[in-house]
């Protein structure tokens, strides 16, 4: 770890990687550090945007952020930047064989998608992998819900019946099977990444081309828990799809999150083409800092500190949950860095009386500038070269507006050309 880098990124999560990847197209070295494999192992394969702004149904995105509070990471950001933000991600995954798009309305304008949970919910998304065709799921008549012997996650019925309370699918003729499971008798309940482990390799996928084979010709549009494999594989939808004689379409599900591993496969197969080195089971201790100049992170390899110094530096560690946001009564302070965040001293306001209301906890986090820079009370710069992104910002609820994969990519793109340019500068002092 003694040579400098250009970039250290801290957090492997879709903020994490998006910086790194757009720091290192810009000629810079990178160096990740993540204690753990990011948020991406745990989330779905699409990108929420904006899927709900004032508590209503965000049908355009778009449109919407103009309802944001001026906080907002999106309204920091502008518009035109969020869509080069966006731009790149998208020109990204089609590089790397994995396109995703957005839905179109008849005018011919983005949209939001409802994607069916394995608890017969709809879920707002944006950017879908392009083996799944969200028109089906509208035009569709017969539907077929499927799962396997032994995956305790998703029960069908339930699915269809909590599918039939909305309007856009009332009307439509539902069955459903259970598929045998390729493991046989199992001591263990199945989980949904054992099975797509298995439709990564040809020889190994066809129990469920086969099962799904012997349905074909019954429907319209079958219903899968996300099975297609762990990796970002188009042959493997093909031959899904083909198989299945009809669109399949993979429904949000719990952890562990196979579509976003295999968000995660693709990003790391685009780094991996440039200066880049990925330093797992690491956590940081705390950073050293000159003036406004940070100049190294301290951090702990195997009870051990190493010392990780560049000319610039990017924080995407995530929330409270992720370790990237630590609370402590009246008190709370970024991990990384040490950045004390303002919280309220009455202890009346850290709740609220409504479970779905505007929690504190839900929009904690780093105030920034338009370059994603830590900024103080007074809204001075804390350190010029260092970035933060994600969800270890503040200023917005990823959960209640489905905006979590977007922010991500959106300040991550922001931080990671700061960075490159901070380091470009850093390299002529």
């Amino acid at each position: 770890m003694s040579r400098i880098v250009d970039v250290v990124v801290v957090g492997s999560g879709m903020a994490g990687l998006v910086a790194a990847l757009v720091a290192a197209r810009q000629g810079r070295s990178v160096r990740l550090l993540t204690s753990g494999m990011g948020s991406l192992a745990i989330s779905g394969g699409s990108v929420d945007f904006l899927g709900y702004a004032e508590g209503r149904f965000a049908a355009n995105p778009w449109q919407s952020l103009a309802l944001l509070p001026e906080e907002h990471p999106y309204r920091l950001l502008g518009v035109e930047n969020v869509r080069a933000a966006f731009d790149f991600f998208s020109q990204t995954m089609e590089e790397q064989h994995w396109p995703m798009h957005a839905a179109t309305a008849e005018d011919g304008s983005p949209r939001n998608t409802q994607l069916p949970t394995i608890m017969g919910t709809l879920k707002p998304t944006y950017l879908l992998p392009s083996g799944l065709d969200a028109q089906a799921m509208a035009t569709a008549r017969r539907v077929l819900v499927l799962s396997v012997q032994g995956l305790r996650d998703c029960r069908p019925a339930l699915v269809i019946s909590q599918l039939r309370r909305y309007r856009s699918w009332a009307d439509k003729e539902f069955a459903h099977s259970l598929l045998p499971s390729p493991f046989g008798e199992t001591h263990r309940a199945v989980t949904a990444l054992d099975l797509a482990r298995l439709a990564d390799k040809p020889q190994s996928r066809q129990w469920l081309l086969d099962a799904l084979a012997a349905h074909a010709g019954s429907c319209d549009l079958v219903l899968l828990p996300p099975l297609c494999g762990s990796k970002a594989n188009p042959e493997v939808w093909r031959a899904i799809n083909a198989a299945a004689g009809c669109p399949v379409v993979e429904m949000l599900s719990i952890p562990p999150g196979v579509g976003g591993l295999r968000l995660r496969d693709a990003l790391l197969r685009a780094l991996n083409q440039h200066d880049f080195e990925l330093v797992e089971n690491t956590t940081v201790l705390r950073a050293e800092t000159a003036g406004k100049t940070c100049t190294t992170l301290v951090a702990d390899a195997s009870g051990q500190e190493r010392r990780h110094t560049a000319h610039a530096f990017v924080g995407a560690t995530g929330g409270i949950l992720g370790g990237g946001i630590w609370l402590e009564p009246g008190k709370a302070t970024e991990s990384a860095f040490g950045i004390d965040i303002a919280v309220p001293q009455d202890v009346a306001q850290w709740s609220e009386p409504e479970i779905f209301g505007r929690h504190l906890f839900s929009h904690l986090g780093v105030r920034v500038d338009r370059a994603m820079r830590p900024v103080d009370a007074a809204a001075a710069v804390r350190w010029n070269n260092v970035f933060f992104a994600g969800r270890s910002l503040g200023g917005y609820d990823f959960a209640t507006e489905k905006s979590g994969h977007g922010v991500a990519v959106a300040t991550g793109w922001q931080a990671g050309r700061m960075a490159a340019a901070a380091a470009a500068g850093g390299e002529n002092q």
